[in-house]
Parts: C-alpha cells; sequence; structure tokens
C-alpha cells in the first residue's frame, strides 16, 4: 500500500500481511530513510565499530530473535530485501539503542567482566566514546491516567529528544501495521526511524507504549555477560526493541508485561506501558532486575512521570547496580513536566492541549525538556526550523488516536473544538458498525450470556460512581447492593437475544459517548450569547445562586463593547464562558430550545483562564470551583473522570478557611455591608447543597459536618447592591411563613432539607449507627424524622396552581419539584429499614415503611415524568441515579410485597421506565442503564405474576397453593419473606454472585457489610 503524507510531514507507512509481505513493503515505501539510517549508524564514532556489531548481530542478536521473536526476525527479512539491503543491516537499526550503550571490548577476552570505562578506552579501533548515553538530554515521558484529564481518556506522552539529525535527514516515520487475520494480533500504530518495528507506539487493544534510554553498571556486551554458556561465547538475546514490539503484540495487558520480563537484554531501558483500561506502569529495565512504578485508578497521584535516571525506591535502595547516567537535565527534565500538569492534573481538569504546552518547556535551554538543535535547523532540504527536535508524540489509549505536538497555542478555538467533536463522532459511528458486524456473524454464547449478566450487575453498582466522581468507594446511601439482586435475579434464567443487543449496543454508546456535532461551530452572534446568560441565570442561578448577577452583568456589559480583560480580574472572563459553556449544554440537551452551539467552544475558551481563576483569592475562587463542578454534572463521558466530588470538597474546605460556615462578624464596612454577607452566605450554601447532593449519591462523607456550621440561611430575595434595607428587613422575618414567593424562595427552602438530609445519614448511616433493630427505638428515630419531613412539605413555598404556570416558569418553583425532593429524602430515610426486616422487627412497621417507599419511589417517578410532559428537561446523573434507584427500590417492594401485590406499583416501574427512555433520548450514557431496568423489571414482573400472583389479577386476594409453586428458573418461594424473615434470600443472592472485581474495590463492613438491598 503507498504511504500517506502526515499533516506534520512525516511519512505515513500503512502496511498489511503476513510479516515478511508487510516488512518488504515498509522497506520499499522508504528505502532512501533506510539507507540514510544506516550509513549513519555505520560511520565511525556513533556506534561501536562495524566488525564488533556486526559480530553480536551474528551470534546474539538473529539467534535471540529466532528463539524470542520468530515472526519480527521474518519481519525485517522483508524490509531487508524491499530496501535492497542486507539482513544485518536492519537488525542494526533495530539494535541501535543497544548497541550505543556498549563499549568495545578489549581485543583479547582475558577479562570479559572489565567494566565499560576501562573498555571504552581499549576497543580495537581505539578510544570510543558513545554518544548517546552520553548525550546533555534525551527523553521525557508520561503516563497520565483518567482521573487527570478532562475528556476522562488515558495517556501516553513523550518528547523524543535523542538527535536532531533524524529531523535534518528525514529519518522518522509513522508505522501502521495491520496484521494478517491468520496472526490473530492487533493492528499497531507506531512512531519510529525507518527501517525499525518498534520504537514507541499503541495497538487496536488499547496498549500503549514510550520508551526512555537507561544507564546501568552491569549494561555489558553480550559475550562479557556470565550466562554459562562459555567464556566468549554469545547468548542468545534479541535486540530490546523486541521488548517493546512484543508487548504491543501482546493479547492483553498482563501478557504483555509478562513477555517484557520474560525477554533477556544485555542493557538497560525504561518502558512506560499503558492500558486503555486506566492502568500503567512504569519498567525500569536492567539485565538482570526490573524495578517498577504502577498507577491505577486510586492512585494518589494520577500520573507517572520519568526521564533518563533511576528512580524507583527499590532501585535506590539497593547497591549492587548504579546508575551510571545520573545527573545532567534529567533529574530536573520530569519536575518541569510535573510543574506543567500537576495543578490541573489533581483536580481532573487536564485537556490534550495542557499536556502538550507541558511538554513545550525551555527552561534550562538548551539542556531542557524540549530541546531544540543548538544550531538553527537550516542545512539541506530537511530542515523543519522552530520545531521540537525531533519530535513529540501523544498517544490516546481509549480511542485509539494519535497526535503529532506543534507549538498549538493554549487557545483551542472553535476550529479545533469542532474537529474534535466531529472526531468523537466519527469514532462512535465506527464502533457502531464494528459491534453490529460482530453481532450478526456470532450468536451469543451461553458464556455472553453469563458476562452479560455480570456486567450488568457491575453496571447498577457502578451507577452511583459515575454520577460525580471516579469508581472508588460508595456508602450505604449509594444503593450500591442493588447489584446483588440484579444478578440475583436475573442468574434465575437466560436473558433473551434481543436483550444481550440491547445491552450490548447500549454499552457501546456509553463507551463511545458523544454528542452528535453540530452543523454550525462558528462564534454566535451577541444576541446568542445574551440568551445563553438568560438562561443560565433562570434555571441554574435559582438552585445554586452563588454569582453576584449585577456585578456578572456589568462585566458582561463591557466585554460586548471591548474584548480587553487585561485590566479585570482573570476570573471575570473564565465565569463568563463558564456560564456561557453551562448554557450552551443546556440548549444542546434542549433541542426544542432552538440552539445549535457547540458548549466546548466557550469550554475551551475558558481553560485559558482557569489556572489564574483559580489562583484568586475569596469568594471568586470558590465560584470558579462551583462553575467547574455545574459543569461536570452536565457533561456526558467526562463526568465519571473529573472527579466532581473532589472539586466540590475543595470549594467546601475553602470556604471554611474563609470562615464562611460561621456566624462571625468581621471588620470593615465591606465586611459589614448586608448585600457582600448575603453573597457570602449564597456562595456557601450553595457549594454546602452541591456537597450534600453529590455525597449523598455517593454515600461518601460530607466536605464539611453539619455541627460545625452555625451561619443563618440567606435570604430569600433576589438582590442587588441598593436594596440592602430590604435584605435586613427581610432577616428578621420568618422564614417558613412567607407568604409570597421570590427568585429564591425555592433555594432557601431546599437548604432546609439538605439540612435534615445530613441529619438523617449522620444518625442512620454512620459507621457508629446501629447496624440492627433489636428494640423500637430505631422505628422511633424513624418517625420522628417523617414527621420533620412531612413539616418541611406543608411549608413549601406559596406558588402557582399547576394549571396556571406560566411560559418560562421556573422548574424549582413548581409544587413537582419539592414533592420529589420530599420523597427522595423520605425513600433514603427508609432505605435502611426496609432491607433489614427479622423476627425482631415490627412486622406492623414493616408493612408501614415497605407501603411508604414504594410510595415514595413511586411518587418520584412519576413527578418526573409529569415535569418532562409539561416542558422537556435537561437531565444529569444525580437525576439519573435518583430515578434509577427509585425503579430498583420499587421492584425490591413489589417483591417483598408479591403476596398482595399493587397495580399501581406496576404503573409507577411504567413511569420510571418512560423517564429512563426520555433521558436517554438525549444523553446517550443512561441508554445502559434504561436497559438494564427494562430487563430487570421484565423479569421481576414475571417473577411475581407467575409464581405468586393467581389468574384472577393482581389483588388482595389470598393465593390457592398451587398458584404457589414457581417455574423453572423462578426464584422459589423459600427465599422470599415469610414471616418477614429475608436472611435465607440474602444468603441466596450472596452465593449466586461471585464478582471479585466488586469485592476487591469495596472492602464493606459494618452498616456496609450487611447485603441488604441498598444499604451497601
Amino acid at each position: 500500500m503507498p504511504s500517506e503524507e502526515s499533516g506534520d510531514n512525516y511519512q505515513h507507512v500503512v502496511v498489511h500481511g503476513l510479516p515478511y509481505d508487510r516488512g518488504f513493503s515498509h522497506g520499499q515505501q522508504v528505502k532512501d530513510k533506510i539507507l540514510r539510517n544506516i550509513t549513519h549508524y555505520k560511520r565511525p564514532g556513533n556506534l561501536i565499530p562495524w566488525p564488533t556489531a556486526l559480530r553480536i548481530i551474528r551470534e546474539c542478536y538473529i539467534p535471540g530473535l529466532e528463539k524470542y521473536w520468530l515472526s519480527g526476525l521474518t519481519e525485517m527479512r522483508g524490509v531487508a530485501d524491499g530496501a535492497g539491503v542486507d539482513l544485518e543491516d536492519i537488525i542494526l537499526l533495530n539494535a541501535r539503542y543497544d548497541l550505543s550503550h556498549i563499549s568495545n571490548p578489549p581485543t583479547t577476552c582475558d577479562d570479559p567482566t572489565r567494566s565499560l570505562h576501562k573498555l571504552a578506552s581499549d576497543g580495537e579501533d581505539g578510544p570510543y566514546y558513545p554518544s548517546y548515553p552520553r548525550a546533555s538530554s534525551e527523553c521525557t515521558s508520561a503516563i497520565i491516567l483518567s482521573e487527570a484529564t478532562g475528556n476522562g481518556e488515558v495517556y501516553t506522552a513523550q518528547n523524543w529528544d535523542m538527535s536532531d539529525r533524524l529531523v535534518k535527514e528525514d529519518g522518522i516515520i509513522y508505522l501502521e501495521v495491520h496484521p494478517h487475520p491468520s496472526e490473530n494480533l492487533p493492528s499497531l500504530f507506531l512512531v519510529t526511524e525507518a527501517g525499525q518495528l518498534c520504537r514507541s507506539g499503541m495497538n487496536s487493544d488499547g496498549l500503549g507504549l514510550c520508551a526512555n534510554s537507561l544507564c546501568s553498571s552491569i549494561d555489558a556486551i553480550p559475550f562479557s555477560l556470565d550466562t554459562g554458556v562459555g567464556k566468549g561465547e554469545m547468548p542468545a538475546i534479541p535486540p530490546s526493541s523486541a521488548l517493546r514490539r512484543l508487548f504491543l503484540e501482546s493479547p492483553s495487558y498482563a501478557d504483555g508485561l509478562k513477555r517484557v520480563a520474560r525477554t533477556p537484554r544485555h542493557v538497560s531501558c525504561n518502558l512506560m506501558l499503558t492500558t486503555a483500561d486506566n492502568m500503567g506502569i512504569c519498567l525500569e529495565i536492567t539485565p538482570r532486575i526490573i524495578f517498577r512504578i504502577s498507577g491505577s485508578a486510586g492512585s494518589d497521584t494520577p500520573y507517572i512521570l520519568h526521564s533518563n535516571h533511576f528512580k524507583t525506591q527499590s532501585f535506590l535502595c539497593q547497591s549492587e547496580i548504579q546508575d551510571t547516567l545520573a545527573g545532567g537535565s534529567s533529574w530536573y527534565r520530569a519536575d518541569r513536566l510535573e510543574v506543567g500538569i500537576r495543578r490541573k492534573a489533581l483536580i481532573g481538569f487536564l485537556t490534550e492541549s495542557d499536556i502538550m504546552n507541558a511538554f513545550k518547556d525551555h527552561a534550562g535551554y538548551p539542556h531542557s525538556l524540549c530541546e531544540h538543535s543548538a544550531r538553527k535547523a537550516t542545512e539541506g532540504p530537511f530542515a523543519q526550523p522552530g520545531r521540537p527536535n525531533p519530535y513529540s508524540v501523544q498517544w490516546d489509549a481509549s480511542t485509539c488516536t494519535w497526535a503529532g505536538v506543534s507549538h498549538m497555542g493554549a487557545d483551542m478555538g472553535e476550529e479545533y473544538a469542532s474537529l474534535l467533536q466531529y472526531t468523537r463522532s466519527l469514532e462512535s459511528k465506527v464502533a457502531e458498525l464494528e459491534g453490529r458486524a460482530q453481532r450478526n456473524t456470532a450468536p451469543a454464547s451461553e458464556h455472553q450470556v453469563t458476562s452479560v449478566t455480570a456486567e450488568l450487575s457491575t453496571n447498577v453498582a457502578l451507577l452511583s460512581m459515575n454520577a460525580t466522581a471516579e469508581p472508588f468507594f460508595v456508602g450505604a446511601t449509594a444503593g450500591f447492593s442493588v447489584s446483588k439482586m440484579v444478578e440475583g435475579i436475573l442468574s434465575q434464567s437466560p436473558i433473551p437475544h434481543p436483550a444481550l443487543e440491547s445491552i450490548a449496543s447500549s454499552n457501546m454508546q456509553a463507551n463511545n459517548d458523544v454528542c452528535p456535532p453540530t452543523n454550525d461551530h462558528t462564534r454566535p452572534d451577541p444576541q446568542v450569547e445574551r440568551k445563553l446568560v438568560d438562561i443560565f441565570f433562570s434555571r441554574v442561578h435559582p438552585r445554586y445562586p452563588f454569582l453576584d448577577r449585577f456585578s456578572f452583568e456589568e462585566f458582561y456589559q463591557s466585554y460586548r463593547v471591548s474584548k480587553d480583560t487585561r485590566r479585570v480580574s482573570p476570573s471575570k472572563p473564565f465565569h463568563l464562558h463558564m456560564v456561557l459553556a453551562i448554557s450552551a449544554r443546556i440548549m444542546q440537551l434542549h433541542p426544542e430550545m432552538g440552539g445549535n452551539i457547540n458548549p466546548e467552544f466557550y469550554y475551551s475558551n475558558a481553560t485559558r483562564y482557569v489556572d489564574e481563576a483559580l489562583q484568586v483569592p475569596g469568594l471568586e475562587r470558590i465560584q470558579s470551583l462551583l462553575l467547574l463542578a455545574l459543569y461536570i454534572l452536565r457533561t456526558p463521558g467526562s463526568i465519571s473522570n473529573l472527579g466532581g466530588w473532589h472539586i466540590i470538597g475543595f470549594a467546601v474546605r475553602y470556604a471554611v478557611e474563609l470562615g464562611m460556615h460561621r456566624n462571625i462578624k468581621c471588620g470593615g464596612p465591606r465586611a459589614q455591608d448586608p448585600y457582600h454577607i448575603e453573597i457570602r452566605r449564597r456562595v456557601f450554601w450553595s457549594a454546602y447543597v452541591l456537597d450534600r447532593a453529590v455525597s449523598l449519591t455517593l454515600g461518601r462523607p460530607f466536605a464539611l459536618s453539619e455541627n460545625d456550621i452555625d451561619v443563618d440561611l440567606p435570604v430569600a430575595l433576589e438582590q442587588s447592591p441598593v436594596n440592602g434595607k430590604e435584605i435586613q428587613y427581610n432577616q428578621s422575618s420568618a422564614a417558613l411563613t412567607e407568604t409570597k414567593t421570590s427568585n429564591l424562595s425555592s433555594f432557601v427552602h431546599l437548604c432546609r432539607l439538605r439540612r435534615l438530609e445530613s441529619r438523617i445519614k449522620q444518625e442512620l448511616y454512620s459507621a457508629s449507627s446501629p447496624t440492627t433493630m433489636q428494640d423500637y427505638t430505631y422505628d422511633t428515630t424513624i418517625d420522628s424524622y417523617r414527621q420533620e419531613l412531612l413539616e418541611w412539605l406543608n411549608n413549601i413555598p406559596f406558588f402557582t396552581p399547576d394549571g396556571k404556570l406560566q411560559e418560562g416558569y421556573s422548574l424549582y418553583d413548581t409544587p413537582e419539584f419539592f414533592r420529589i425532593q420530599y420523597s427522595k429524602a423520605l425513600r433514603m430515610l427508609l432505605q435502611h429499614r426496609i432491607t433489614n426486616f427479622s423476627s425482631q422487627t415490627n412486622s406492623s412497621k414493616d408493612k408501614e415503611y415497605l407501603a411508604l417507599s414504594a410510595r415514595a419511589s413511586g411518587d418520584i417517578c412519576q413527578y418526573y415524568r409529569t415535569l418532562h410532559q409539561r416542558r422537556p428537561l435537561g437531565w444529569n446523573f444525580l437525576a439519573l441515579h435518583s430515578i434509577f434507584t427509585a425503579g430498583l427500590t420499587l421492584l425490591y417492594c413489589i417483591w417483598a410485597e408479591r403476596e398482595h401485590a399493587d397495580l399501581a406499583r406496576f404503573e409507577d416501574i411504567r413511569s420510571c421506565s418512560n423517564v429512563l427512555f426520555a433521558i436517554s433520548e438525549r444523553w446517550p450514557t443512561a441508554t445502559k442503564f434504561r436497559d438494564i431496568f427494562e430487563v430487570l423489571a421484565k423479569r421481576m414482573i414475571d417473577l411475581v405474576s407467575l409464581s405468586s400472583i393467581p389468574h384472577g389479577g393482581l389483588d388482595d386476594a389470598p393465593f390457592l397453593p398451587e398458584a404457589r409453586i414457581s417455574p423453572a428458573g423462578a426464584l422459589q418461594e423459600s427465599t422470599g419473606f415469610p414471616a418477614m424473615n429475608q436472611n435465607d434470600f440474602w444468603a441466596m443472592l450472596d452465593e449466586l454472585v461471585d464478582d471479585d472485581y466488586i469485592r476487591s474495590q469495596f472492602q464493606l463492613n459494618g452498616a456496609e457489610s450487611s447485603w441488604g438491598l441498598f444499604d451497601s
């Protein structure tokens, strides 16, 4: 296949077929480049003398390739024939690294273990000093895990700064390899020297690799090694490039690591190995020992950086092997790289542009992270002035896309944003077509059915975690062990083939979740931006009123006149672009609003100011963090990796540093101004509400204990600097007796509910809470909280009746919104109680609480459906979590009360299903949860109706004995709730589900250890 021209002038070589055929094509396409590379490395002084190198190639490398990588040797023969050179010349190119790290042996082999320093002065052609190990600067690499990145993807990045010769003489190629289907190997994309089979790259299965130079005291010429083959004899060792290619040809990450560990070598090197499954390992490889640094989801630092010196603790703690290339720029290049990525990486906000810009650091030039040639690269036809020397490469393991690093500025404009979105859309379509092809050619096997069932369980378990942060600890309020029930029920009968197709399709969509590309990516006109600002303050601000609207409007008006932001706080333009991005996302989720705006355009503009904005002290820093969190909660695909829980936690903790949680009067006229006091309160309580919502969803601890808060709630009036007297007057009024509504009444009332929910969680779900209900004091506590919840519901602000809602009404001013919040709180209050029935609990209370839980869950689904029918809703993962767990609670209650099934419950299930379908239409990420619920609901209804409900219908009539006979595959009656004792039921579910991944990730104990439906 003819080669392709890449956008950065490096030739893109595409090869197909069996090893020899693709090697021959490689050699033919870049023959001239190969010849130049061979000529360079044979030139005296660049490597060990050719006679010595030839002996090593013939006696060491060729036998080593035959033994450990025969297909690689065959491919090298093809390259040699295609380029018209000897096989030994091609092996020289592939062993270039190894031969540059050893010195010429002495003319006599009396002392084959002499030090490299001595060998360097005893060569048969006179003194020889290897140039590459002594280079002032070499490579710098990074593994960046998904927790650090804004798009939730894994990156391996590298500056390959070995020699500017490769740029000047055009010696670099992109090598794309498509093996023959009979080999059963993944496709590869590599950046390497012409004639080499691997330098750095990735494969189509999500494995990636970069490599750095290392030099140790035990690096040796092969026949000086004590290998037991005889004095002066050569062991069979392949070039170290074989380790790289063998890893990328592996069927799995674990298999690739085994191949690296088991392949012998005679020089040291560093390999940075990653997988799209969010794992990375940094290996410091010596001829005898491999030292490693591992990284995976949950690491305190979500990246690994490396240059050209040993840095693992295990290496530094031993003395047998010495680092012979210590010092120089290698000691600071990785540190300079960390300076460029650390701040954003720790909050999960790192972009591809940030990574590239970090690699362009020139501190310490010319021995810098990005090392340009000391001379201007203007000699010869291959010069490319102004480029990083020779090239910086970056790959994306989760989508297998490659990006060459050019001097692109930090401003990702509309063109870049549109190209990025378009590329993701194409990748999604390709994945969908591949999935369809696989489903059409292979029927679902028993193994597939089992794996899909297990995946349903895992997906349910991970819903809470995907809501706002990475999959680590989840607690009692998150609804974790619903997954046990899902798999327990589904394992009783086979899943129909259409369900398998639906789930596979939804998983594919979720894993490639992109919003459809818009048709017009040009900058919107001022009228559109004005509309976006109005959308934010009408739809978002009433729920989270942390922005000073007066100050924001003042800046916005001046910004419309002049785009100059140099004389204002950097937080001002950041806030503006984030507001526009959030509103554009809302419009994207609301096609009926008529917008066609790409939110990534504004989001990318906001990232230009994020560093400076987060350095501004005071309220503005908290406002910036909250805007980031709101955007995260509305962004498909990235929400599980940006660490929203962490960002909100930062905001709350910084508010604590400012004393905003205490009712403390500070000095100074500004601090005493009622308007400024109200802004502080609204910022704090907005952060508080977000923290409570996200923490309750995840079951994680709050960022601030309820006992430490005594600051007053804000007043329920929209404010401006001139109505301070009105604010002061309102502070003296009784909030619960207001007879008229105002813009922020719903927010203030919601704060009261969040405080009540916090007390419930603290008393009923903390580690110190009782895990059993052995007396009735627990029920007394529940009833007390129920009464408080009713009082809260009865005192909601006065609103326009349902039938008289005006156009442009706020969702947060509707009765349905408050009833949803009440029902969610009631469901959480009862969930631990309804999953711990025993002979020691009050059976009448058991039935009462089951009925209340079912009604609360049904109301959540019904009211969401009502709101959506009235006006289509925009969705976020917190709402998805609420609806999904409400639906699962309904299913549980139906099972628990199946002897007296209530027809209304099935109508509630239908509402839940309808809402999940509505969400998935606008947010593809929800598709897998919709499909999970559909499969589970159908199976549950079939089990209940067939095993327990008489043919007369769903009523309260006692069942006939024969009606209790369960059909094949159904859960047996003995596992139900006779005498309200379901211990056998939970034990059976625990036995059915064998999910080692979940058990290893979540070591639950105490309240989280019982396999109740929602309490773990």
